[in-house]
């Protein structure tokens, strides 16, 4: 059998024994099919992971989709096809079952897999005219109140139209990948992961129509916050948060860079919505929100 991929890195989740101890059983596994590999550790406190050097034309991370997401934000290289070990609750992107890794890897190694590309928002923090901080999202950007549970004032531009005063409790930007995640919990839609697209969704709006918007993933935006007196703050995939002042602007637009993420053949998203029951086989969509409503 031919392997698919011949340059492996391996990173774990920061401080998990279970990851470190299964990394070494998978260095182990892949030298015995000569196909190299390196392990790392995904630091907590680092903003880059670089694996350039190793040229790895595959990276395997031991962990949730929350490790998925740092570490994907953090590898330098570009076009390398990220493939996880769900070793956290969710796994809408961690998709390999600890219990059966070396059949399933076995079988993506032979060239039985997908590679589903997504599209990556980038975004820049912008005050008095100086970028003060940039990077990129996975799953979504949030703007949102801080400690105090007020509403906050925002306007907003997308393509070209402004939107004025908006008082919510903030707003979230999310990609196709991050759909599933904040974004639904909110009110917003569910989106293809393959889709070219973005989704604006509004965070309990204040006496106002704004419903939640899927757009072209051509389109821009940005944000400015209007708001003196109340904390503001940033949220990068629920894992890195910046506070944002009167008067700055937050600009996002789609990155250059794709998000490449293999899964096992034979498993596609309405069937992981199941799965994950997001949605109920069997059951109309209206009659399970209903059901859900109404606690039957």
């Amino acid at each position: 059998m031919r392997n698919h991929f011949k340059n492996i890195a391996i990173v774990t989740k920061a401080g998990n024994g279970e990851a470190a101890t299964l990394a070494s059983q998978i260095e182990a596994w892949l030298a015995v099919r000569n196909i190299k590999s390196w392990t790392l550790d995904n630091q907590v406190h680092s903003t880059i992971i670089d694996v350039g050097s190793l040229k790895p034309d595959l990276i395997f991370v031991l962990g949730g989709d929350g490790t998925i997401l740092s570490v994907a934000r953090k590898i330098t290289c570009s076009d390398v096809p990220f493939l996880g070990i769900n070793l956290g609750q969710v796994g809408f992107l961690a998709e390999i079952s600890p219990l059966n890794w070396q059949e399933e890897l076995g079988a993506i190694l032979g060239g039985n897999y997908c590679v589903s590309e997504r599209l990556i928002l980038s975004f820049k923090i912008i005050r008095q005219g100086k970028v003060i901080k940039e990077g990129q999202a996975i799953n979504d950007l949030v703007i949102h109140r801080g400690g105090l549970a007020r509403l906050v004032r925002l306007d907003m531009t997308l393509g070209g139209q402004k939107i004025k005063n908006i008082r919510a409790d903030g707003l979230i930007f999310a990609t196709p990948t991050g759909s599933t995640a904040y974004s639904v919990s909110a009110g917003g839609p569910l989106v293809h992961p393959e889709i070219d697209a973005f989704v604006v969704t509004p965070i309990c709006p204040f006496l106002q129509n704004f419903r939640p918007l899927v757009l072209p993933g051509y389109e821009k935006a940005q944000v400015t916050i209007q708001d003196r007196s109340a904390e503001v703050m940033l949220t990068v995939d629920g894992q890195a948060g910046y506070s944002l002042n009167f008067g700055d602007v937050v600009e996002l637009k789609r990155s250059e860079k794709k998000f490449k993420l293999i899964s096992p053949e034979g498993l596609n998203f309405v069937q992981k919505l199941v799965q994950r029951k997001f949605l109920n086989r069997g059951v109309g969509l209206a009659q399970q929100i209903t059901q859900d409503f109404i606690g039957t």
